[in-house]
């Protein structure tokens, strides 16, 4: 490419069509003869100078005419020729718009900016034509900016590039600046362009032109969310150069042309909220590649809280951004002090402009986050007490205190500090019509958290009383809230409020006050265990384990231990032929700090679809340490239904079986609980093997013993046994009994049948409801009969024995009268110590 010029019009000999001058025209011999015919006396009677202009001059006057005429006579030729030209200069006006093929940025400096570029004609039909000189000036304002110019440009036809390598000179800095600042701010270009073209390549003999022309161009809005993805994020970590924190990130933004590419240099901007500052990004250096693909890294670097104003404007964003309000950032280039590679034109303009981005061009895709529970780890319950009576009723309130450990995920390696040093929740309960039906008191002592690792906290609370405030005439919707979690088993509600929070951070304290928030809890339980979830009731070793399993802090129970049961007392307090009403005293030693006060409630029990007792409480206060809790069993007799005796026989046995509770009408004077369980009912696995005592992890740690020995007299093949009726109230009359005895559960020893209502007994003669067991004393029954098995293996096992004792597994189906109930009872006895003697 030939030298670059500056263009100047005392420099170029180009003719300006548009704003020649007008040239009166010579007269013909023949006009100027007509003229001097007509020409007035007093100017014909004029002395002629003729006579007094010597020969030469004579001679040279027409020779001055015939170059005149001449003269002229070439500038009429080279205006026809000129004329000629106009449709082909036209047309190729018309049909030299260019396409840009692609176009690269390759350097911008202080004094140029350098680019290349191919353009193509579409519409050119002429042949190959070429472009002496180009020369393009760009003003704005009135002010020239800087121009470009090019030299022996050929135009082969319509599928040919034509490679241009230019530098666009920079004149006037402050021009350019000012041209920058504007185009940011109204996203148009507008600008004024002069071109000079010379066009001797379209006629050998034509001028340079200069054509004048006005840009006013929209440039394209920064690209939507979904033109562009978010990867290698990094941090936010501690900035220990700069303060504050700063986050890592890329960048790749697919943009709408497809045919340029560039390297930016980086540049650095001012974020601010309400004119104040909170961050800096640094952007670039930016690579911008001919498929429309952009590669943007960015360090966003947050300030360090200087001033209360500062607090603010981070307190406002935060809450904006919880209550889904948009937020405007204010996006300006540093100042041009600032360090940054980019030229001093470029920076100065990017200071004197602002762009106010949304949050909506901010927003980024979510992506899959995880569960709540996933994140919450090593649950601690230090205390525990919920509260609710029938005066209160629409009103319960808890107390809790513990701490659980919060894992948030940290796939970008942040590493700042953030500790919640305070936590208060205001919290509301809304409907399925997103109704507030119900407050929840705040805490009077602050939820604190600390950070004991990058995004790991640990959360502690103490929370001496927190209530539960039902809406007045919103009652109902309470109401069935509950119904619907009890019966339905699905949870629903609408939690809605706000927090206040102080955070300690790695940029200063930041106290938040009013931050919004809201979640829709729909969680259902269902009847079956998938993965970790449990979706049954199930009283066994797991459930017993639960509250040790979350209770690890110091002082409180050991793993494995569970709250110790002792059946102290059984009374009954009436029967009928149906029916029999018991009182059961059972002492609990409570060694969790949490506990409960209920006023009362009952439930059924149903155990293969035959309804078996009704169970319940009057009243439950029970916290850390002994207590003593009564509860009252309505059991009802089904002497003849075979199904009775299959819940002895099991519950013996000590195999797992199901039974079913239910509630009723008016099983509670709590009226929301009353409300919602008369329609409940829930199967319940229960492993009675769990229940019994002898172990330091059963929950039932002391039964009252009935059977206390039983002695086998080999001589007189017959036994008896010592009982102890453990139960007060009615009497109690063993009426028969039915036994097999087993060695090993196979080898059979004998087998018994006795009937206490026609047989006498050694401690008198039987009255016609057969033994009385008094309450609490031992009693022996008479030596019952064995009517031994035939086997030798039997004998042989039973003389071996003789002095000592031997385990027998019993079957045994007893009639027993409670009262005035009279029911059979069949059970498993499973290794009996039976004494052998001669």
């Amino acid at each position: 490419m030939s030298e670059q010029r500056a263009p100047s019009d005392a420099a170029s000999p180009a003719v300006h069509v548009a704003d020649s001058e007008e040239r009166e025209p010579l007269l013909s011999p023949d006009e100027q003869q007509h003229e001097q015919q007509h020409a007035s006396p007093q100017a014909q009677e004029a002395p002629t100078l003729s006579s007094n202009v010597p020969t030469i001059a004579k001679r040279l006057t027409p020779l001055l005419g015939l170059c005149l005429g001449g003269a002229c006579l070439l500038l009429g030729v080279y205006i026809l020729y000129i004329i000629l030209h106009i449709p082909g200069i036209v047309y190729v006006i018309r049909s030299s718009e260019p396409e840009l093929t692609s176009a690269s940025l390759i350097d911008t400096a202080e004094d140029s900016v350098v680019f290349s570029a191919k353009v193509r004609f579409p519409h050119w039909k002429r042949g190959p034509a070429s472009v002496p000189f180009l020369n393009i000036t760009l003003f704005h304002d009135s002010d020239m900016v800087g121009w470009m110019c090019a030299k022996d440009l050929e135009i082969s036809g319509p599928a040919t590039d034509l490679e241009l390598y230019q530098v666009f000179n920079i004149v006037d800095q402050h021009a350019m600046v000012r041209l920058v600042s504007a185009t940011v701010d109204s996203r148009r270009i507008t600008v004024d362009t002069r071109t000079v073209v010379d066009l001797s390549g379209i006629g050998r003999f034509l001028p340079k032109v200069g054509v004048r022309s006005k840009v006013n161009m929209a440039v394209p809005l920064p690209p939507l969310t979904e033109n562009y993805t978010i990867h290698a994020v990094s941090g936010p970590s501690v900035d220990k150069e700069r303060g504050g924190v700063t986050t890592m990130a890329a960048a790749r933004v697919s943009i709408p042309v497809k045919n340029v590419s560039a390297n930016i240099d980086a540049v650095h901007f001012d974020i601010s909220y309400h004119d104040i500052k909170i961050a800096t990004a640094r952007i670039g250096p930016i690579n911008v590649r001919t498929g429309g693909i952009a590669e943007v890294p960015a360090a966003i670097n947050v300030r360090e809280i200087s001033s209360r104003s500062h607090e603010s404007a981070l307190e406002d964003i935060v809450r904006s951004i919880a209550s889904g309000r948009g937020i405007n950032l204010k996006v300006s280039g540093t100042s041009a002090a600032d360090y940054s590679t980019a030229p001093m034109w470029l920076r100065r303009a990017l200071h004197r402009t602002s762009v106010v981005v949304s949050t909506g061009l901010l927003s980024m895709p979510a992506g899959d986050l995880p569960s709540f529970d996933d994140m919450i780890k090593d649950i601690v319950i230090d205390r525990f007490y919920a509260y609710w009576s029938a005066e209160n009723d629409f009103n319960p309130w808890i107390g809790v205190s513990g701490q659980a450990t919060v894992q948030l995920p940290n796939p970008s390696g942040a590493d700042m500090a953030v500790d919640i040093e305070s936590f208060v929740p205001h919290i509301q309960l809304l409907d399925d019509n997103k109704q507030v039906f119900a407050t929840v008191d705040a805490p009077t002592i602050p939820f604190v958290v600390k950070q004991v690792a990058p995004l790991k906290f640990m959360a502690a609370c103490d929370f001496d009383r927190i209530g539960l405030n039902v809406v007045q005439d919103r009652e109902e919707q309470f109401t069935y809230m509950m119904q619907r979690a009890l019966v339905d088993r699905h949870l629903v509600v609408g939690v809605n409020g706000t927090l206040d929070v102080v955070l300690a951070t790695s940029i200063g304290k930041l106290r938040i006050g009013a931050l919004p928030f809201y979640t829709h809890v729909d969680r259902k339980f269902d009847s079956e265990c998938t993965g970790k979830h449990c979706k049954s009731s199930s009283i066994d070793a797991d459930t017993a384990r639960t509250p040790s399993a979350l209770s690890t802090s110091k002082g409180g129970p050991k793993p494995g231990r569970v709250p110790e049961l002792i059946v102290s007392r059984m009374h009954i307090a009436n029967t009928t032929k149906d029916l029999i009403v018991i009182e059961i005293d059972i002492d609990i030693n409570n060694p969790f700090n949490y506990g409960a006060y209920i006023t009362d409630l009952a439930m059924n029990v149903d155990y293969k679809d035959l309804h078996v007792a009704k169970v319940g409480i009057k009243e439950l206060a029970m916290d850390q340490g002994a207590h003593k809790v009564t509860i009252y069993v309505d059991f009802y007799n089904h002497p003849e239904d075979p199904r009775q005796r299959m819940l002895f026989l099991q519950a013996s046995m000590g195999k797992n079986m199901t039974i079913g509770i239910s509630g009723f009408p008016n099983c509670t004077s709590i009226a929301p609980l009353e409300a919602s369980l008369r329609g409940f009912s829930q199967n319940i696995d229960i492993d009675f093997s769990k229940l019994k005592g002898g172990s330091s992890d059963k929950v039932v740690s002391e039964f009252p013993k009935v059977l206390r020995e039983i002695v086998f007299h080999l001589f007189n093949i017959a036994v008896e046994a010592t009982v102890v009726n453990p139960v007060s109230g009615a009497g109690i009359w063993l009426q028969s009994i039915e036994a097999v005895g087993y060695y090993k559960g196979d080898i059979p020893l004998g087998t018994l049948d006795y009937d206490f209502t026609v047989n006498s007994s050694r401690q008198g003669s039987a009255k016609s409801n057969g033994l009385l067991l008094p309450f609490n004393q031992a009693i022996t029954t008479p030596r019952l009969p064995i009517v031994a098995n035939d086997t030798t293996i039997g004998w042989d096992v039973l003389r071996r024995a003789i002095g000592g004792t031997l385990d027998v597994d019993v079957f045994t189906n007893v009639q027993v009268l409670v009262g005035n109930a009279q029911f059979n009872v069949t059970a498993m006895g499973k290794n009996a110590p039976v004494k052998i003697r001669l």
